[in-house]
């Protein structure tokens, strides 16, 4: 059984969902299919560690309902893998055999989460909400909580657990959070981390699991650990399997160009499987956040629509609540930049590392224990401004004169 779509896109979370939206903005008449692997309706990862903390229910995880769908005439396939692509044919087939033809073709695959060589019914990591509802069932009565991979799915959870539990984090490298941000703001957060309970093993890695009433856990640095669950999160690799089946050029991710478009003419990749330019360096890089992933979703959807519109590349941008305490990294946050201007609060906790390149232009920025001005940093950089003075930094600058400028 075949059936032809003019627009077929693949995954449905953010990159997809804006392409969908934005191809019916433009085309109301085309025809529209979203397939995705699972059953459900688009949910919002970010918000999973709260489900799985209790401080939310399952169906506030829900992005749309399955009307959304409908109202925008479009033909949801959920439940269904593709297992294949033919890009001559203009084709692909889904796991139950059934073929569907397209016209232009949109990858929005995603990336699935690394695992350990080892595994155990008491470790799980983080990406897809099957793994939210086993973490639900884990994290009941726990008494110890160990997680391996400091970044953005790890603390979040580990911050979720009970206040009761005791929780430590096995960190590969010599700080938390280095993909993240900078080694100073890394060091102040780590402190307030310390403070509030948690156990930070840096320059290690789990060599050895045992299993027995509790997980024995054994660290390359010699140190054991006993904890009734192990989070890994040890960051993800972008599904490209099904670009490379098809013959399309990867790297780290499915490559696309200032179209996002594959190479390909008429495939088209975005979100956390796609390799693109980075808006500061120039350099191609998967850049997997959620603004990052709309942004292409919407370029690449408008070029798939023959309106041709340039990506001038993405650029970090994460905002997380861990242990009470709000994190936001936006841009490139690294000691290499001309210069950085920073204000640190020790009654408060409240942290500001602004890093600017020759031209005193905001390229990125650090925010600890407040991050409502994140948006407006994002501003400051994708308009390439110059930084508007320390003000911004001890919370004294006028925001609406700043946006006004920014908007002239």
């Amino acid at each position: 059984m075949s059936q032809q779509y003019d627009f077929v896109v693949i995954g449905n979370s953010a990159a997809g969902l804006q392409a969908v939206r934005t191809l019916r903005k433009h085309d109301q008449l085309s025809t529209v299919a979203l397939i995705d692997r699972e059953k459900y309706t688009a949910y919002s990862r970010v918000l999973t560690p709260y489900y799985i903390g209790g401080h939310i229910l399952r169906d506030d995880l829900n992005i749309v309902d399955f009307s959304f769908y409908q109202q925008l005439g479009i033909t949801p396939v959920f439940g269904q893998a593709v297992i294949s692509i033919d890009p001559e044919k203009h084709s692909l087939e889904l796991a139950d055999g059934n073929k569907i033809a397209f016209k232009k073709l949109l990858l929005a695959t995603g990336a699935e989460a690394r695992t350990l060589p080892t595994s155990t019914q008491r470790a799980c990591v983080l990406r897809h909400i099957d793994d939210a509802e086993k973490l639900v069932t884990l994290f009941q009565g726990v008494t110890s909580v160990t997680a391996v991979g400091a970044g953005l799915v790890s603390l979040p959870l580990l911050s979720h657990a009970s206040d009761q539990a005791e929780k430590h984090l096995v960190v590969g490298s010599n700080r938390i959070f280095s993909r993240v941000v900078d080694a100073e703001t890394s060091a102040i957060l780590e402190d307030q981390l310390k403070a509030k309970g948690l156990n930070i093993h840096k320059q290690n890695d789990i060599s050895e699991m045992v299993e027995g009433k509790q997980l024995l856990l054994k660290l390359s640095g010699g140190e054991q650990l006993s904890s009734d669950l192990l989070i890994v999160g040890k960051g993800v690799n972008p599904n490209t399997h099904l670009a490379n089946s098809a013959g399309l050029e990867t790297a780290t991710g499915v490559l696309i160009n200032d179209n996002c478009c594959s190479s390909h003419p008429d495939i088209y990749a975005a979100g956390d499987a796609a390799e693109g330019l980075d808006f500061i360096t120039g350099e191609k890089t998967v850049q997997g956040n959620w603004m990052t992933a709309v942004e292409q979703g919407e370029n690449a959807a408008l070029n798939m629509l023959g309106i041709e519109c340039r990506y001038q590349g993405s650029m970090k941008n994460n905002i997380t609540e861990i242990f009470g305490i709000d994190v936001a990294a936006v841009g490139y946050c690294q000691d290499d930049v001309a210069t950085v201007v920073s204000s640190w609060n020790s009654v408060t906790g409240r942290s500001r590392r602004v890093f600017l390149d020759e031209k005193q232009r905001v390229v990125g920025a650090n925010l600890i224990g407040e991050t409502n001005d994140a948006g407006l940093y994002y501003q400051l950089i994708n308009t390439r401004s110059v930084f508007p003075g320390k003000q911004m930094l001890d919370g004294t600058a006028n925001y609406s004169q700043v946006q006004l400028r920014l908007a002239s």
